[in-house]
């Protein structure tokens, strides 16, 4: 110790020698703490098993898109559907819209995973896109041509989902979440082909989130509650009565002061086990965008984003997936888990806590030196 107190004393011999070698430790623990910045838990692969590309996970089953269509896995049976377009949990029974006219299906958890699936009549020859639970009420999305409209269904199935509501001609919906009131929808909207500046051919879309509630009798009663720029919602996320709708243009917060713009655009999202929303870019993005406490961080990748987005889910243990295609076009996907971007034990608290514990004790020996020199009576 004596050697080490030598070293660092002022006005001594090795004054020089002590301020080059905390210089050198301040650049080079600079620099293992920028190195510590990438985000940690990031893993080629997924949590979620597929042989195609993800397209709608809900508990066990997995939507995806293989070479020869789509399918339905489930357990250790996969079953194809070429109209499949959504799968929706709740409690313990998943839902999964077939594309089959007039009927939904659902599997209760305590049924084998065989691949069984029963079909849930809807009175009504509809077509259901996507669909969401809230309680003991069903929000059905109905695919009229080309566009969406919306349908009440009581879990029971008691009565029938005559009640569509009458939307515009234009709109599209691509996520739906249940909230304290009803749901929130979010999608596009296309501008008439007569819209200044537009192409005639290809009508703009701009970013639109509905809202939705139902009085469990009459039709679902809807109202816009933002337009945004050109692009599209592709997902709505929420929990305690505030919700995200991450759009290819913006993203934008919902609660019960408003909405208001967050200013980050993305291609997927999703939400973690902490209510922190991940948004994540183009291929070749080098950071993705984090939304906690209702403030934006950007993290930096470990590596530049090896895939294109399309789906992101989370799995029961909250590692995060982020599903897509990659520079071959092939099916590809990656993997986060959020709870190392806060670990001391990942490579950035270690480092972190390293320069931190090494910083403390330099100035503890330092101002050991200046109380001994005190206590000595010497001129420092």
């Amino acid at each position: 110790m004596s050697g080490w107190k030598r070293l660092l004393e002022e006005e001594s011999e090795h004054q020089w020698l002590s301020f080059v070698l905390f210089a050198i430790f301040i650049i080079i623990g600079g620099l293992m703490v920028d190195w510590s910045n990438e985000l940690s838990g990031v893993r080629d692969g997924a949590s979620v098993s597929a042989n195609g590309m993800v397209i709608d996970v809900a508990g066990d089953a997995v939507l995806n898109m293989q070479d020869d269509g789509l399918y339905v896995d489930l357990g250790d049976s996969s079953i194809q559907k070429e109209n499949a377009t959504c799968l929706a949990k709740h409690v313990h029974i998943t839902f999964a819209c077939f594309g089959e006219e007039g009927l939904i299906h659902f599997h209760e958890d305590e049924w084998e995973h065989d691949g069984a699936w029963a079909a849930m009549y809807l009175g009504q020859d509809y077509t259901t896109t996507d669909l969401s639970v809230n309680g003991d009420a069903i929000l059905l999305i109905i695919q009229n041509g080309m566009t969406h409209s919306f349908a009440g269904f009581w879990i029971n199935g008691l009565e029938d989902a005559s009640n569509q509501s009458q939307m515009s001609d234009d709109i599209i919906i691509n996520s739906v979440i249940p909230t304290e009131n009803g749901w929130l929808a979010g999608g596009s909207w296309m501008a008439p082909s007569s819209w200044i500046g537009g192409n005639p051919a290809s009508p703009p879309m701009y970013e639109l989130v509905v809202e939705i509630t139902w009085d469990g009798i009459n039709s679902p009663d809807t109202k816009i509650i933002h337009l945004g720029d050109e692009g599209e919602i592709h997902t709505m996320l929420g929990s305690d009565g505030v919700y995200f709708a991450a759009g290819s243009s913006d993203t934008v917060r919902i609660d019960h002061s408003g909405i208001s713009s967050i200013g980050l655009a993305s291609t997927a999202a999703a939400m973690d086990t902490n209510s922190d929303v991940w948004l994540f870019g183009e291929i070749g993005s080098s950071t993705v965008a984090i939304i906690s406490d209702g403030n934006a961080e950007i993290e930096k990748l470990p590596y530049a984003m090896s895939i294109q987005p399309t789906y992101a889910s989370i799995d029961d243990s909250g590692v995060i997936s982020i599903h897509g295609i990659d520079a071959q076009d092939s099916p590809s996907a990656i993997s986060i888990d959020p709870e190392e971007r806060l670990s001391f034990t990942s490579m950035r608290g270690l480092i972190d806590l390293g320069f931190i514990f090494t910083s403390l004790l330099i100035l503890g020996m330092m101002g050991w030196n200046i109380a001994d020199a005190l206590r000595k009576g010497e001129v420092f």
